[in-house]
């Protein structure tokens, strides 16, 4: 596999009271997350595991807590409701850029390790000796790419001089690369295989593209409100995950979830 590196300009706590909560006081952590897009959005199934497992670790120190999905809410309307601390949302998964780092807190954790970071394309499969012609970053930019509409990643290509075709709709996607609306739909290694099997029976058209990995950096963080409870949820959360990296549940979700797609990517 050819590795297209292209290190691309990404546009891109404080200790919790030791008081015990109530076993029915859940809302004092009441961590809101974006609901799935469809039945078939499985992205984040594991970021929330580490989420939901991070919690479990701190119930003794900090009692009860509750986990549960928004209603679905775009990228901009995640960032808006947590900036503005309204309460329809209280933690966003997203990656880093300047207003995010300025307006937001982050556990600074990267909570897939990065794998996100590598992007690998959904083609037609007609398409894939065109694509395993490339052989520079100016070859790969004579692509449309489709991305969600408002996603970080839009910025980032665009600023790097990529043709970007946006959609509003995240399953609409699929069938836009199918459409011709646009060349490769881009999705990090962490998302491809799982995307890729959920439908490959009903859009036999599409495949996976065998010849380039693109990478940029781009960590993903949980990401908080700057206020009270923001500050208390960041830092139990936080808490906990760093006691999942030293007992090892931290590796063991990631090799659960990640370790066939990382298998499969390699071969």
């Amino acid at each position: 596999m050819k590795y297209i590196l292209a290190f691309l300009l990404a546009c891109i706590g404080l200790t919790a009271g030791t008081e015990r909560a109530d076993a029915d006081d859940g809302d004092r952590y009441l961590y809101i997350y974006n609901a799935p897009e469809s039945a078939s959005d499985r992205r984040y199934d594991y970021q929330w595991e580490i989420l939901r497992t991070a919690l479990e670790k701190t119930k003794g120190k900090y009692g009860a807590y509750k986990l549960q999905p928004s209603a679905p809410m775009s990228e901009k309307r995640q960032t808006i409701e947590l900036t503005n601390g309204s309460g329809a949302l209280t933690v966003m998964h997203l990656g880093t850029t300047p207003e995010f780092e300025r307006d937001l807190l982050p556990i600074r954790i990267p909570v897939d390790k990065n794998l996100s970071g590598y992007m690998v394309y959904l083609i037609r499969q007609e398409d894939q000796a065109k694509f395993s012609a490339v052989q520079t970053l100016d070859d790969l930019r004579g692509f449309s790419i489709g991305q969600g509409l408002g996603w970080i990643d839009v910025d980032i290509l665009q600023h790097s001089d990529f043709d970007v075709v946006t959609g509003s709709d995240y399953d609409g996607l699929f069938h836009m690369l199918l459409a011709k609306r646009f060349d490769a739909f881009q999705r990090s290694a962490a998302e491809i295989i799982d995307e890729f099997e959920q439908r490959k029976d009903k859009m036999p058209g599409l495949h996976i593209e065998q010849d380039i990995l693109f990478y940029y950096p781009l960590p993903m963080y949980f990401w908080f409100s700057k206020s009270e409870q923001g500050e208390r949820m960041a830092a139990r959360a936080r808490e906990g995950m760093m006691a999942m990296i030293e007992d090892g549940t931290y590796d063991a979700i990631f090799s659960k979830y990640n370790e066939y797609k990382i298998a499969c990517l390699s071969g």
